[in-house]
C-alpha cells in the first residue's frame, strides 16, 4: 500500500504528500502521519491512545492531547471538512476517530529515472569542553553544518535531517550500521573544544562502504568566524565527494559578514531551545534571538530563529493566532529585509503562509 485515493484526493503514504487533482495540499509532517493511519483504516475506530502509539514517539516533548487535537484541525482545514457535519473525519467523544470516505488503494507511481544524489549524514559534534552547559554548542555547530551542507547543491547532496541525525548522539554504533539504517552514502563526525573566545572544531569525512577516513581536518578559530568556518568545511566536504556548488550558494559566500561572537552564541542558544518544543524552551528561545539581534542588529539568521519560535508557539497553542502572526510576521520581513538569499528566512515565510492559509 503507497498511495491512498478518496473522492477528489490523494494521498501517498511514502512521501506523505497530500494531493487534489494536480494541487499539492499543504500538510505538515505529523498531521499528514495521522491522515494516512486513519484513512488506512477506513471506517475503523482508531482510538486515541492507539493513534499516540502509531504516530507520537517517546522523545515527543508536547503535550499529545493538545497535539492531536491540532492535527485533526489541519486536517479538516487540509480536506475542507466540517467537524459538525463531517465527510471525513469523525469524532468519537472520549474513545477516538473513524475515517468516513470510501478509501481506494491505488498502484504506485513508476519511478522516473534520475540522476542518484549523494546521501550524506551529520553526526552529532562531540562536546569535549568536559562541561555539560555547553552542549548548546556542540547542538548547534552540527545543526549549522546540516544547513550548510543542505544548501550546497540539493539536487545532487542530500542531507539527513537533524531529527534523524541526532538520535545518534552518545551512540556506540559503528558508521557502518549507522550508514545502512540512514541510507546514506557517507558521515561527516566531528568534536568541538570551547576556550574562551576561542573555538577548536575537528571533522571527518567517512565513506561508508569501506569505513576509509576520505578526508579530516581540525581549525582553531574565534567565536566570529564560525560562519566563515562553517561554510569553508562544507565547501572542503564538498570538493570531496564531487559536488559542485550552485550559483545561488556561490554568491551567498562571497557576501558572508562576521558575526559578533555574543550574538552568534546566543543564536546558538535560541536554537538550542527552540529544537526543544516545551513552552517553557520556546520562550527561552525568543529571549535569545532577541539578545542575539541586540547585539547584533544585521543578523538576519537571528530573526528567521524568532519567527520559527513564534510559529512553533502558534502550531502548539502556546500564543494566540494574532499576535503569533504579528510577530513571527514581523521578524521574517527583518530577516529578509537584511538577506533575502538566506534559507532560514525562506522557510520561515513558507511555515507562516501556511499556517495562515490553514
Amino acid at each position: 500500500m503507497s498511495r491512498l485515493s478518496f473522492e477528489a484526493f490523494e494521498l501517498d503514504l511514502a512521501t506523505g504528500e497530500l494531493r487534489k487533482g494536480r494541487s499539492l495540499i499543504k500538510l505538515q509532517p505529523q498531521p499528514s502521519k495521522v491522515l494516512a493511519l486513519l484513512a488506512s483504516r477506513a471506517g475503523e475506530l482508531v482510538s486515541r491512545e492507539e493513534i499516540q502509539k502509531q504516530v507520537w514517539t517517546d522523545d515527543t516533548f508536547v503535550d499529545f492531547d493538545q497535539g492531536l487535537n491540532y492535527c485533526i484541525r489541519q486536517i479538516r482545514s487540509a480536506l475542507c471538512d466540517d467537524a459538525e457535519t463531517p465527510r471525513f473525519i469523525e469524532t468519537v467523544p472520549r474513545r477516538g476517530y473513524r475515517f468516513l470516505s470510501i478509501v481506494e488503494e491505488l498502484a504506485p507511481k513508476p519511478v522516473p529515472t534520475v540522476a542518484r544524489r549523494v546521501m550524506l549524514a551529520v553526526l552529532p559534534f562531540e562536546n569535549l569542553s568536559g562541561e555539560e552547559d555547553q552542549e548548546y554548542f556542540s547542538d548547534g555547530l552540527t545543526d549549522e553544518m546540516i544547513s550548510q551542507l543542505g544548501r550546497l547543491n540539493p539536487q545532487r547532496l542530500g542531507v539527513i535531517a537533524r531529527t534523524s541525525a541526532m538520535k545518534y548522539k552518545h551512540t556506540n554504533q559503528s558508521v557502518d550500521v549507522i550508514g545502512r539504517e540512514l541510507g546514506v552514502a557517507y558521515v561527516l563526525e566531528g568534536s568541538v573544544r570551547r576556550g574562551a573566545n576561542r573555538v577548536r572544531v575537528t571533522a571527518q569525512l567517512i565513506q561508508v562502504s569501506d569505513q576509509t577516513h576520505l578526508w579530516a581536518q581540525s581549525y582553531d578559530r574565534g567565536l566570529g568566524d564560525m560562519l566563515a568556518l562553517q561554510s569553508e568545511l562544507a565547501h572542503a566536504i564538498a570538493g570531496e565527494i564531487r559536488v559542485q556548488l550552485t550559483p545561488q550558494e556561490q554568491v551567498r559566500v562571497a557576501t558572508l559578514r562576521p558575526i559578533d561572537s555574543s550574538a552568534y552564541e546566543a543564536y546558538l542558544k535560541g536554537r538550542y531551545f527552540w529544537n526543544r518544543r516545551t513552552r517553557d524552551s520556546l520562550q527561552k528561545s525568543v529571549r535569545c534571538f532577541e539578545q542575539a539581534l541586540a547585539i547584533d542588529p544585521g543578523y538576519a539568521a537571528a530573526y528567521a530563529g524568532l519567527a520559527d519560535a513564534y510559529l512553533t508557539q502558534l502550531d502548539y497553542n502556546y500564543l494566540p493566532p494574532r499576535d503569533a502572526f504579528a510577530l513571527a510576521n514581523r521578524a521574517v520581513v527583518g530577516a529578509l529585509r537584511l538577506d533575502d538569499t538566506l534559507v532560514e528566512p525562506q522557510t520561515s515565510l513558507g511555515h507562516l503562509r501556511l499556517d495562515e492559509f490553514n
